[in-house]
């Protein structure tokens, strides 16, 4: 989602660095950006999160999580870009089921996925963009390993709007499914919902508003967790964003069937360069 401005719906792709919109990035909120990467370039968005959650039920679990994130994006066409995405962990797990403190480390299954544009934003419609990721269960490291001997490839699907109504103001959704391709899970077995909210500050800063709720499917039951979070985007060039963001789990709150207590919060950077141009130069 873009979050400092002006929005960059409709971007035009040119050749002159000067003429491009500002960078349009997919973090630091849930919502995916319904941009695509312009051609030629490389898209860096990384960061740290800190998320604690505990359940509140059963055994009293509470997991205290540090993440590094990256997401690499490449445009291939003005509706096509290519993208991976690698999160490192490391998990602190107690609770009342655990003799002792269990600590995890490593990398999660890397995902490789890509982003095709279906309907530029017009006067009445939103910018409407298909996402599709696959995440890889031999491409782990860490403690990780361990966990994933049945060799399931996971998928999840997106679709992605984005809507700017006025020059400074802009909104943005995704819907999503995710489940097994192979293994004893099912093809659809979990879901997402978001809504954001975008405003450009002005000076380059950018602030926004999210609602997102993940869903899990379980037999004949529907479990949700909802969440709300915002943050802050600062605009340091045209292709240089820093991010600062925290969220609260609202499950207990909304009456979940399963409810959990948890936060979150974290602080990133995004970076594009012209990768095509520099290989071809050499």
């Amino acid at each position: 989602m873009v979050l400092a401005g002006p929005w960059a719906i409709g971007q035009e792709l040119v050749t002159e660095v000067k003429e491009m919109d500002a960078i349009a990035t997919d973090r630091p909120d849930i919502t995916e950006s319904a941009q695509i990467t312009p051609v030629g370039w490389f898209q860096y968005e990384g960061g740290y999160q800190f998320s604690q959650s505990q359940q509140t039920f059963g055994a009293q679990e509470r997991r205290d999580r540090h993440q590094i994130e990256e997401v690499l994006r490449f445009g291939i066409n003005t509706k096509f870009e290519v993208r991976a995405v690698i999160n490192a962990n490391t998990e602190n797990i107690t609770g009342a089921g655990i003799l002792s403190p269990l600590r995890r480390t490593g990398i999660q299954p890397v995902t490789l996925g890509f982003k095709y544009n279906l309907l530029e934003e017009t006067e009445f419609l939103p910018q409407t963009t298909w996402l599709s990721h696959a995440s890889f269960p031999f491409m782990v490291a860490g403690d990780y390993v361990a966990q994933l001997q049945s060799n399931t490839v996971f998928h999840e699907q997106r679709l992605m709007l984005e809507k700017s109504l006025t020059d400074r103001f802009g909104i943005a959704s995704n819907i999503g499914f995710s489940g097994g391709l192979n293994g004893s899970n099912g093809f659809i077995d979990a879901g997402m919902f978001s809504f954001a909210a975008g405003y450009d500050l002005g000076r380059d800063f950018g602030i926004y508003l999210e609602y997102f709720s993940e869903f899990t499917w379980g037999g004949n039951q529907l479990y949700t967790t909802p969440y709300i979070d915002g943050g802050f985007t600062k605009l340091l060039s045209n292709d240089l964003q820093l991010d600062v963001y925290a969220g609260v789990d609202l499950s207990t709150e909304f009456g979940s069937r399963l409810p959990t207590n948890g936060f979150f919060f974290g602080t990133g950077v995004s970076y594009r360069f012209p990768l095509a141009a520099y290989l071809k130069s050499l």
